[in-house]
């Protein structure tokens, strides 16, 4: 038998054998999906119709594709049951449901020699390799071992997925880096402590010798190092590397805003000056 493949596609499509998902593409999420199975009373007469009609609204259905035969809309979910006796990594499957009725009828299908017992693992194996964005494993892995198996692969869908925020982070420093250099047009700097003059010894203490936007192996480890930080959105955590510029530059005209938003309606001060340049606005 042919190699399984695994990816998600429309439903108007109809790759070559694969497991593909029968509603569309479920959205990308932050936390998992669970199933929430209706619970019902099995001896409850009264509810006899309901019994055989009700159906789960929670997990993600996804088609199984295989020679010769199609398991439609199996009901797959993850975050409910870690069984401690088959511990193993989320990407092999610890932590995801398949119902038991599609199960059942896989390995019917491998009895029968419609599909062999090697390509019904595939099946499922893909199955957890496709939905472990949709469902938010990372979320569920060792940040540790999230971060070596990065390094080793070069990247991972989390740099990926943080790319366009380091980027920004990036061209931001850039202008920063670019106007900390024209004192005469920029002559005050503004930092997370108060204002000083751009020429202060605490300005250029605080800032990089040597800037320059992070290119290359650099940019990767740069990007890895973002991506994994505990709240890398955070710009603060962004600076506290200590390679790009904190202090944002600005004209006479830039700082006396600066000030103005930071100054209470009793006049009150929600910023410091620099004792040591005093600046002169």
């Amino acid at each position: 038998m042919s190699k399984q493949h695994t990816k998600q596609v429309s439903s108007e499509q109809r790759p070559r054998p694969a497991i593909t998902t029968s509603v569309g593409s479920p959205p990308a999420v932050h936390l998992p999906q669970p199933s929430t199975p209706v619970t019902l009373d099995p001896w409850d007469t009264e509810g006899e119709d309901d019994l055989y009609s009700v159906e789960s609204t929670g997990g993600v259905a996804v088609d199984f594709e295989f020679r010769g035969a199609v398991l439609p809309g199996v009901l797959v979910s993850f975050g409910d049951l870690f069984a401690k006796e088959r511990r193993r990594e989320i990407s092999a499957g610890w932590g995801y449901s398949v119902e038991l009725p599609a199960v059942l009828d896989l390995l019917e299908h491998v009895e029968q020699g419609v599909v062999e017992a090697g390509a019904a693992r595939a099946l499922l194996s893909e199955a957890a390799e496709t939905l472990y964005g949709p469902f938010g494993c990372r979320a569920f892995e060792d940040p540790a071992k999230v971060r070596v198996a990065c390094r080793a692969a070069g990247g991972c869908s989390l740099c990926e997925e943080r790319r366009s925020w380091f980027e920004e982070l990036l061209d931001h420093s850039d202008l920063l880096w670019e106007r900390l250099h024209q004192p005469m047009m920029y002559p005050f700097a503004a930092g997370r402590r108060g204002i000083h003059d751009t020429t202060c010894a605490v300005v250029r203490r605080e800032t990089p010798d040597n800037y320059r936007r992070p290119a290359g192996e650099a940019y990767t480890q740069a990007l890895h190092h973002y991506s994994h930080s505990v709240v890398s959105y955070d710009r603060d955590v962004f600076e506290s590397a200590r390679s790009y510029p904190s202090f944002t530059a600005m004209t006479a005209e830039e700082a006396r805003a600066w000030i103005a938003e930071r100054t209470g309606p009793k006049g009150g001060r929600n910023y410091t000056w620099c004792q040591r340049c005093a600046p002169a606005l």
